[in-house]
């Protein structure tokens, strides 16, 4: 039986020697890095951690909650794959992030070691105030830890979580995983701040300290730990300047300590957690350590798909087509050779958006201000109000960190700002912390804002060209995806193939099929499964209209008065939450205008979370595919036909009852 093996929780940990912990690291660095070849998901930023995982979980008790007693908090929850496996799920890790199977990020619904459900940067610190304020005021005895990595100690919440968390009188220990990257390398002063202290005389002597020191001091617990701080105050003057920024928040600063150094991490952990002060621990790491090809290349496999080794070579594969996203990146450098005043900005994902190709062609035209969409989003508003066109490429899930910039500094301003939506919808096997699926309904109310989405890629030519005309703020969403492989001019009826090649202008959809029986009104990217519906149920004597609605806000009020007629079936789909989306937006507008809602069936993304599966499998869960579609077409055809029927029947009864009252 392996190491690993014998580790079914964290008490077996503490059974091992400290030999045995050594070995029991390359074993779990070796079974992450065989999931992630056959799976993908996140493997850098995991392989970095496993001796601090180790080492937090041997030190501390981190029982299931709620029985605790300790509480470790994640933050940038793609480093959680060694707690995983020291709380019993690493035989799960052959299907790791498939269906049924353990997930990319921590889950209390997977397992009660995991506090958060948590994805998104800059949480850990503030949940961990929190919980230590909850648990003081419940008199628990016990020590609260949060894990910061990837650089998200730059986001503003976690500077707001630094700030309060200095006020605390009881312990409360936050680590700093600093490897000198985030998703891609670290932008902005801070990274560079850290990058000093790093290379500072601190580090060398801060490793020669713990090593020795903890050892020699006085065995009195609480006292080793003061007199070990005193020592580096008072007489390692390098140390005290690396962390006179948390020091003068109120916070302890003891670091940088080597993040490999598994036994020097549990002597400096088994001090610290005496500390009855919140105190930051600021500790060293590679990203991707364990194997040269992660430690030479940490933002290529941040998040690699599945890839083989072949001898001294890896090779990612390579899935067929071509993604939204670069098919975003091809049409962001055509748009900038054509204006001068557009840029590109992203939040620490370049690879992620696409960018990384336009950074090359426009490296003076594009920025990547870290984990920080909201700084980003202000300072596109004033990019704008400088007479520059900034186009900024944000996931959907992460874009609603960034509402209240949105509507202040960019709605209520009146700058023409691009929102580029990168993962809308459902993103396949990263689950339900980044499905995009509510941007449409919090931008919709926003005052002026266009809202679009394309269906192929044409079609993101033509929206993009559309925003970039635009003195008004607009959004572009599509999915993690390909785009399809012919665009649709090539399934467009004949007839109607002319028009659709048009450019775009604001509210105004473009017809794909005509059909009598029921029409299609697809919004974005699922126009390919509403279209395979519809060629379906032809097959199968049903004659299905398809319309492209391009837009959300503003609807095509001239389409809709045409299709939206009594007894007439109409099925509006989306990848997004029914809740205040596109379906809503044709409802609202049916209602303002007196026409008719009664046959009127919205399809989009349901009110529950599905978690994460490949998009195929999503979609088809939810009823968005085109087997799906096709199958609540024809419940819309059944309904739509009774409900006719039954109102022939009552105005046939209707007539009678008139004639019978004339004949009397």
């Amino acid at each position: 039986m392996t190491l690993l093996e014998r580790v079914q929780s964290p008490d077996d940990l503490k059974k091992l020697s400290p030999d045995e912990l050594t070995g029991l690291a390359q074993e779990m660095r070796c079974r992450i890095f065989d999931a992630v070849s056959k799976n993908g998901g996140h493997l850098a930023s995991n392989l970095g951690v496993v001796e601090l995982t180790i080492a937090l979980h041997y030190v501390f008790d981190f029982g299931p909650y709620p029985e605790g007693p300790d509480r470790l908090l994640w933050d940038v929850g793609h480093q959680s794959y060694p707690h995983k496996m020291l709380t019993g799920r690493t035989h799960l890790f052959d299907r790791l992030r498939k269906k049924g199977s353990v997930g990319g990020f921590p889950s209390p619904e997977e397992s009660p070691y995991d506090l958060f459900a948590v994805g998104h940067a800059g949480t850990a610190i503030s949940t961990a105030v929190g919980m230590a304020r909850g648990d003081a005021l419940k008199d628990r005895k016990n020590h609260v830890v949060a894990v910061v990595g990837d650089a998200s100690i730059v986001n503003g919440v976690s500077l707001e979580g630094l700030n309060n968390a200095g006020t605390l009188h009881r312990q409360l220990l936050i680590i700093l995983n600093d490897n000198g990257m985030s998703i891609s390398p670290p932008q902005g002063a801070f990274s560079h701040y850290l990058e000093r202290v790093r290379v500072s005389t601190t580090y060398d002597e801060f490793k020669k300290i713990s090593r020795h020191m903890v050892h020699q001091l006085p065995t009195t617990v609480g006292s080793r730990i003061e007199q070990l701080w005193r020592h580096f105050k008072e007489g390692v003057k390098s140390t005290f300047w690396g962390g006179q920024m948390f020091e003068a928040m109120g916070i302890k600063y003891m670091g940088p300590l080597d993040g490999h150094d598994l036994p020097g991490l549990i002597n400096m952990l088994a001090e610290l957690k005496h500390v009855q002060a919140p105190i930051l621990l600021h500790v060293k790491t590679v990203k991707g350590h364990g194997y040269e090809v992660t430690c030479n290349e940490p933002t290529k496999f941040h998040s690699p798909s599945p890839f083989q080794v072949n001898g001294c070579r890896v090779e990612i594969n390579k899935g067929s087509g071509k993604s939204w996203t670069t098919a975003y990146a091809d049409a962001m450098i055509a748009l900038a050779k054509q204006d001068p005043r557009v840029i590109a900005l992203t939040a620490a994902m370049p690879d992620g958006t696409g960018l990384s190709k336009y950074e090359k062609e426009f490296p003076d035209r594009y920025i990547d201000t870290g984990i920080c969409e909201s700084h980003l989003t202000a300072m596109a508003a004033g990019m704008a109000k400088s007479g520059m066109r900034p186009f900024a490429a944000i996931y959907s899930t992460f874009i609603q960190r960034a509402f209240d910039q949105a509507w202040q500094e960019v709605i209520l301003n009146g700058v023409p700002v691009v929102f580029c939506t990168d993962r809308a919808g459902y993103v396949g096997d990263d689950g339900a912390v980044h499905h995009g699926f509510m941007d449409q309904a919090f931008l919709r109310p926003l005052p002026g804002i266009v809202l679009m989405a394309p269906s192929d890629e044409a079609e993101l030519n033509r929206s993009l060209r559309l925003a970039l005309s635009l003195e008004t703020a607009s959004a572009v969403r599509y999915p993690r995806d390909n785009v399809p492989a012919t665009n649709f001019e090539d399934a467009i009826d004949p007839s109607l193939r002319s028009a659709a090649k048009q450019e775009w202008k604001v509210g105004r959809s473009r017809r794909l099929r005509d059909g009598s029986d029921a029409t299609l009104i697809v919004y974005g990217a699922l126009a390919e499964a509403a279209m395979a519906a519809a060629a379906k149920l032809a097959g199968e004597g049903l004659n299905v209209g398809v319309i492209d609605g391009r837009f959300c806000k503003p609807v095509d009020g001239d389409m809709l008065d045409d299709v939206l007629q009594p007894g007439h079936p109409v099925l509006t789909i989306e990848d997004h939450l029914l809740q205040n989306g596109f379906g809503t937006a044709v409802i609202e507008y049916a209602v303002a205008h007196g026409l008719p809602t009664g046959t009127i069936t919205r399809l989009g993304m349901p009110d529950r979370l599905i978690p994460h599966a490949t998009r195929k499998e999503q979609l088809a869960e939810a009823g968005l595919d085109a087997f799906g579609l096709a199958a609540s077409t024809r419940e819309a055809v059944r309904a739509a036909a009774a409900m006719n029927q039954s109102r022939g029947i009552d105005a046939a009864e209707a007539d009678a009852d008139v004639d019978d009252a004339v004949s009397h």
